[in-house]
């Protein structure tokens, strides 16, 4: 658990779960940007870890800003305060448990952040499993059957959960 890290603080955390990711190379990485300007930003890092054959990597935000160029990873996007007001990043291991990790938190004042890491696998395969079902992409059928709901598109629901 922590406090008040800072932004530079909560940078240096994110790096260190994206470095295990790159040097296993094999997985699902989830990463927040809180909004799509944020994420902007940080395209070319996620390009990269993407461009690995055999890791899958999902960038979330709010859908606040214009969406980045992405040839490498999926972004998910949504209009939920959880989005806009939340910093995380999840590794899967890869198929070692050993290899999971996450940080999660919540910016409660400009750039100050409140959250946990963790290294418990079930601690992250219930972070990775939440962001999976919440935002998922849904398919052309599941589309049709749900005419109107953003999720069709990758957002998730419409509805602000301020």
């Amino acid at each position: 658990m922590f406090t008040s890290y800072s932004r530079e603080d909560m940078v240096a955390a994110s790096r260190e779960i994206e470095d295990r990711a790159w040097r296993v190379g094999d997985g699902a990485l989830h990463a927040g940007f809180q909004t799509l300007d944020v994420l902007s930003g940080e395209s070319e890092t996620y390009d990269l870890l993407g461009e690995k054959a055999n890791l899958n990597v999902h960038a979330y935000a709010a859908a606040e800003g214009d969406a980045p160029e992405t040839g490498h990873y999926t972004v998910h996007t949504g209009r939920t305060a959880e989005l806009r007001e939340t910093w995380f990043v999840a590794y899967d291991g890869g198929g070692y448990d050993d290899a999971k990790c996450a940080l999660l938190a919540e910016e409660r004042a400009q750039e100050e952040f409140y959250g946990f890491w963790s290294y418990d696998p079930e601690t992250v395969d219930y972070i990775i499993d939440y962001l999976t079902e919440r935002y998922r992409v849904r398919s052309a059928v599941e589309a049709d059957d749900a005419p109107g709901d953003d999720a069709a598109r990758g957002d998730a629901d419409a509805e602000e959960s301020e």
